[in-house]
């Protein structure tokens, strides 16, 4: 897979980000940086999932947002800040461009197409926390956790996703007993299979169907505000 983020650059502006970039793994349970901290490094995901993670006093974790292949991390440093706001947890294993923070700020100096098109995906990024947060409140749990499942597979790549109800239950700031009803009756209706951590898409239009309008509403600002020039 590629990054979608880099492919809205023309080709000359992409191979300059590139080559600036190291690949890296994305291990499953990777923290790439605390809230609150400078990060050494901006994570531009090519395949594997970076989940924004709000932690909270008691211990207990909600994600707050995904980064997948359509963005990268660094938010905070994107919007002018000079920390990441909030712990970047890898939720799904896979690869990504890493980029030096100072790299990073001197070719958004050096190309202004980078610098618009980062800025083009932190309003990309803020729809997508505020449809998630309206979706918490309006829809039921079955079509959140098909959201869910839909985003997570876009941004890894993969049609099997390791994914333990523990996990899914913190992500979606449920209890574990809820996630087992939803993933079970999703599987009764034959569009995932969920066995032994592991959640296999077995009918991907059917999980769309499924899922609430919030899905492709994100979906569809993500294809506005990054048109790809690939």
């Amino acid at each position: 897979m590629s990054s979608q983020l880099l492919g809205a650059l023309d080709a000359a502006d992409r191979q300059t980000i590139i080559d600036s970039c190291d690949e890296v793994p994305l291990s499953l349970g990777d923290v790439l940086i605390e809230a609150q901290t400078v990060p050494k490094f901006v994570y531009f995901p090519l395949r594997g999932v970076v989940s924004t993670i709000a932690r909270y006093r008691d211990g207990r974790t909600i994600e707050m947002a995904t980064v997948g292949n359509e963005g990268c991390t660094g938010i905070g440093i994107i919007s002018g800040g000079e920390h990441e706001l909030a712990v970047q947890l890898v939720q799904s294993e896979g690869e990504a461009l890493a980029l030096r923070l100072p790299d990073l700020k001197r070719l958004m100096t050096e190309l202004p197409s980078f610098k618009e098109v980062l800025t083009n995906y932190l309003q990309a990024y803020i729809y997508q926390i505020l449809v998630s947060g309206a979706c918490n409140g309006r829809h039921g749990l079955n079509e959140r956790l098909a959201r869910w499942l839909l985003q997570m597979q876009d941004r890894s790549g993969r049609q099997k996703l390791v994914m333990t109800q523990e996990i899914l239950a913190e992500m979606l700031g449920v209890r574990r007993q809820s996630v087992t009803l939803a993933a079970g009756a999703l599987q009764e209706a034959g569009l995932v299979s969920y066995r032994r951590g592991t959640i296999e898409v077995l009918n991907r239009e059917g999980l769309e169907a499924a899922s609430c309008e919030c899905y492709a509403m994100v979906r569809t600002a993500y294809e506005r505000f990054l048109p790809q020039k690939m």
